[in-house]
């Protein structure tokens, strides 16, 4: 018995890695010549206030580029450059956490989860919880500044992981869509900052990245995780799904929960979102319903 407790302790620690990982493993990993921490809190407080010791600094203007209306992640090439500033090759192990004193400063987490996936990382992970619990389970922070050497990381976007408004538009009635919105922009009374028109692209059903955490920003069970999206949403593990929000951040953490703690094998993230979608006249949206896609004919 005491040897299959040591088998499974021994899983979960790997699946944790690649997807959600304790304080606890990465103080214990903190220091492997492998592993490269990604600090993007405001850089103020990751220079004044501390970081996790050997943790480089990043900011979420760094991965992505103004297209107007909407933002959207740099192309290959300048996201490359950033990785391999920050000492990150494609064997790497990344862990990204922010001290999290917004909600965005904990979506820039799973936005850069979403980016390192799209451009071919394998072993990346979320710190449970931010810096916060960091702090609240009384680790160390320091306020020296590291000096990464140079990484190798080669980027190769894969786009599996990502649609664009024309993909989206031709999967409108087949594909499962979920908005990560707060419910009164999905259901269109109230408009999304930014957004030109209310509702929600036709056809696209409702789940607040928020409803995934608790209070303190850490995720739910697994257990219940997967009821929530296999039993409330009917979504199938095998088969497509395509995740929006306002502007990318929002449903870059609905993106992370699906593919990287569920392992739903087919999710795309339509990164210009409701920013894009919505300031158009063209692109078919519905308010004041609530749907679910499998009611759409």
């Amino acid at each position: 018995m005491k040897h299959i407790l040591i088998i499974a302790a021994l899983a979960a620690s790997v699946f944790s890695m690649e997807a959600l990982v304790p304080a606890a493993w990465l103080q214990a990993k903190t220091g492997d010549k492998n592993l490269v921490i990604v600090d993007i809190s405001d850089r103020e407080v990751y220079e004044k206030e501390g970081h996790i010791s050997s943790a480089v600094h990043t900011t979420i203007e760094e991965w992505r580029s103004n297209n107007g209306t909407f933002l959207a992640v740099r192309p290959a090439a300048e996201i490359e450059k950033v990785m391999r500033k920050m000492g990150i090759d494609n064997d790497s192990t990344v862990v990204i956490y922010s001290r999290i004193q917004t909600p965005k400063d904990f979506l820039k987490t799973s936005y850069l989860y979403w980016v390192m996936k799209y451009y071919g990382l394998e072993n990346v992970g979320l710190l449970d919880g931010g810096l916060n619990q960091w702090i609240r389970e009384k680790r160390a922070v320091t306020t020296a500044l590291p000096t990464p050497e140079s990484g190798s990381f080669a980027a190769k976007a894969d786009p599996a992981r990502v649609a664009d408004r024309a993909y989206v538009a031709s999967r409108i009635g087949k594909t499962p869509m979920i908005d990560a919105r707060p419910p009164e922009f999905y259901f269109g009374i109230e408009n999304s900052p930014g957004v030109k028109r209310s509702g929600h692209i036709e056809g696209a059903m409702s789940y607040f990245w928020k409803y995934s955490v608790d209070a303190e920003y850490r995720l739910k069970t697994p257990e219940e995780l997967a009821s929530l999206f296999a039993d409330g949403l009917g979504l199938k593990k095998e088969k497509e799904v395509i995740v929006y929000c306002t502007g990318g951040l929002e449903t870059s953490y609905n993106y992370f929960v699906l593919s990287g703690v569920l392992g739903y094998t087919n999710v795309k993230l339509y990164d210009a979102s409701m920013k894009e979608w919505g300031n158009r006249d063209d692109t078919p949206m519905r308010r004041h319903v609530w749907e679910m896609h499998q009611n759409i004919k």
